[in-house]
């Protein structure tokens, strides 16, 4: 099962943010494929989309054996940080109790576990993490995320793929982050407040999904970090964004995160090493900003 045609994946997450890109990764390598969402079913790019609650443990392990994968990309996920505050028992519940049984299934089946996690999981307190940092999450969306990584790396031949900020439009419908800044920048009828003291190393969802479906197909294990190459803030993001469009960024706000009233405490620097999967898949694009804005502006601006 080493190359992509001997593959069954399963995608959980399918029709989120980062899973739409996955799937059109994995589409045009042609991989046999089967999305699960909470959505309607029916197909998505010419994959089938199953309808799977992944609250529902039954349904999860008869969809599962139904399908039967070799290999499962695991990017569903109760992923807002407000959401996770909100719903700490939800969260745990998705994000941990049901990455738990995926892993179980997986290893039961002989097949391999890719989970999707976060530069979150570190409090942010120095930047420029290895794989090899000890996880101090500070929010519950980031301790939810750490605490499903043992229960995959448990089981030899499984990846978790810690990811930095992603950016780039979406591909299903909901707007993503840089959606928003994107209709600021152009209509100007709102103006955002952005972060000026919380540090990561964004990376555009084109190529954070490359690098997800290929350390997936290359029968890789463990833990890797898949960052940009540079550490930002969201305010030099929305800056050069603007600057880029010809625009003065005089929609964007300058704010600190520690003014966020009532809200838990935001780690201030998450950035990430990604040395291991340069070293591994040199091969691949590895855009600055403005590069992958380049092709990612381009199909906007026609």
């Amino acid at each position: 099962m080493s190359t992509s045609t001997t593959h069954r994946v399963l995608i959980t997450g399918g029709t989120g943010r980062l899973g739409t890109y996955l799937i059109r990764e994995l589409r045009q390598r042609r991989v046999n494929s089967q999305i699960w969402s909470t959505g309607s079913p029916g197909s998505r790019d010419g994959i089938p989309v199953e309808h799977v609650d992944l609250l529902d443990v039954d349904h999860v392990a008869r969809a599962f054996q139904s399908f039967g994968p070799t290999l499962v990309i695991h990017a569903a996920a109760l992923s807002t940080a407000d959401a996770c505050l909100a719903n700490p028992a939800l969260a745990q519940r998705i994000n941990v109790d049901a990455t738990e049984q995926l892993s179980d299934l997986c290893r039961l089946a002989g097949a391999r576990l890719v989970y999707t996690s976060t530069d979150l999981v570190f409090d942010g307190r120095r930047g420029g993490y290895h794989e090899s940092d000890s996880p101090s999450p500070v929010m519950v969306y980031g301790r939810t995320k750490a605490a499903a990584e043992p229960m995959v790396l448990r089981v030899a031949g499984n990846s978790v793929v810690r990811l930095s900020l992603l950016f780039g439009p979406k591909l299903g419908q909901r707007d993503s982050f840089f959606d928003l800044q994107w209709r600021a920048i152009t209509t100007g009828d709102r103006r955002m407040k952005l972060f000026t003291d919380e540090w990561r190393t964004p990376i555009d969802y084109q190529t954070a999904s490359r690098a997800v479906v290929e350390i997936a197909l290359a029968n890789t294990e463990g833990i890797w970090h898949v960052g940009g190459p540079e550490r930002m803030s969201r305010w030099e993001m929305g800056e050069r964004l603007a600057r880029f469009l010809g625009q003065s960024p005089t929609m964007f706000e300058t704010t600190s995160r520690d003014s966020i009233g009532g809200a838990e405490p935001r780690p201030e620097d998450v950035s990430l090493d990604s040395s291991r999967w340069r070293c591994r898949f040199a091969a691949t694009d590895w855009p600055t900003y403005e590069e992958a804005l380049g092709w990612i502006l381009s199909p906007l601006r026609s």
